[in-house]
């Protein structure tokens, strides 16, 4: 008998029916373990992506500032484009700028400027499936009021969505002349002939420090969706502080859909009772918020110096208001944020 012959007596080896289904339970309960895991590290990936969008944002805003001695402005002048329209050269996007006739209205200019996707824009951890803001006609996904009716959306015209604001004011006072009801680093500026306008602010008006004050933030799904990032009708530069919750009573958002955190007697923050779990609402402040941002616990920002950081979304808006006036002579400090 050959050496390398099996034995016809020795029994063939394999998996018995018990054994597979073990094997398999054990790869599930792995897979159930690292599942998350591997989810948390995709959205820090996406968070540090959205961190380096809003840096890429701010650096634009320095080469503004360094073309032109002035900051950009929240919006050229009512229905004219936004500060995003004027940084669109300094992302890389100057086809879009050459195509657009800043003199004219958001309304009037051609389709490629209204409606081509700018993804420096974008947070890539926020859903893209609707490109373009919804019409007054539409409805918005998400969003229904405290009473269960539905929020239209707030643009006339379509537009390309974007996931920053520019902040612009924390409404202290309505009165004191413009540079103390528009307290911000980018705020409205002053229209001269032509449809054409200069600016109030530039860096060297941010007295408090570039470092202590913020710039650009990201704004909430509702305000996102509503209207195009261009669109200077209907898209100011945004409003974040304790200040005349009369006209805002919502200023941080807690998850991007625009679930809302409320200033409180004596200025602390709390999250509003949601009358609708995950509809984006609640009975306190409704929809209409203008900041917020997809990532647990945290919205991303730009200061005036350029740089991009997280901001707790528990924080206290008296700290915040600090570092939104830019010649407030507060004292804060960047381990508050």
């Amino acid at each position: 008998m050959e050496l390398n012959q099996p034995s016809p007596n020795r029994p063939k080896r394999g998996f018995t029916l018990v054994e597979l289904l073990v094997v398999i339970a054990i790869i599930g309960i792995l897979v159930a373990l690292l599942l998350p895991a591997v989810q948390a590290a995709r959205e820090s990936a996406r968070r540090s992506s959205c961190l380096n969008k809003l840096k890429q944002l701010g650096l634009a805003c320095h080469m503004y500032h360094d073309a032109s001695k002035e900051l950009p402005p929240s919006r050229m002048w009512d229905g004219g484009f936004t500060w995003a329209g004027v940084l669109l050269p300094y992302i890389e996007e100057a086809s879009i700028r050459d195509s657009a006739d800043f003199t004219k209205s958001f309304d009037s200019q051609p389709d490629v400027v209204k409606l081509t996707p700018v993804t420096t824009f974008l947070c890539p951890s926020r859903n893209q499936d609707q490109p373009t803001n919804y019409l007054r006609s539409e409805v918005i996904p998400d969003i229904v009021t405290s009473t269960g009716g539905t929020v239209k959306g707030g643009a006339t015209v379509r537009g390309i969505r974007g996931d920053y604001a520019c902040i612009s004011s924390t409404f202290r006072s309505g009165s004191g002349g413009f540079d103390h009801v528009f307290d911000g680093a980018i705020v409205l500026p002053k229209l001269e002939a032509g449809n054409r306008f200069k600016s109030r602010t530039t860096l060297a008006k941010i007295s408090d420090g570039t470092s202590k004050t913020l710039m650009i933030g990201e704004n909430s799904y509702w305000m996102a969706v509503r209207a195009s990032i261009y669109d200077g009708g209907d898209n100011p530069g945004a409003i974040l502080g304790l200040g005349s919750l009369e006209r805002i009573k919502a200023q941080f958002s807690s998850d991007g859909r625009g679930v809302n955190f409320t200033s409180r007697e004596g200025g602390s923050v709390a999250q509003s009772e949601r009358d609708y779990p995950g509809s984006g609402c609640d009975s306190g402040a409704g929809c209409n918020v203008w900041f917020g941002g997809p990532h647990v616990g945290v919205i991303n920002v730009t200061l005036a110096d350029g740089s991009s950081r997280a901001v707790k979304k528990d924080i206290s808006l008296a700290v915040v208001e600090d570092f939104v006036t830019r010649a407030g002579e507060e004292v804060a400090s960047l381990d508050n944020l």
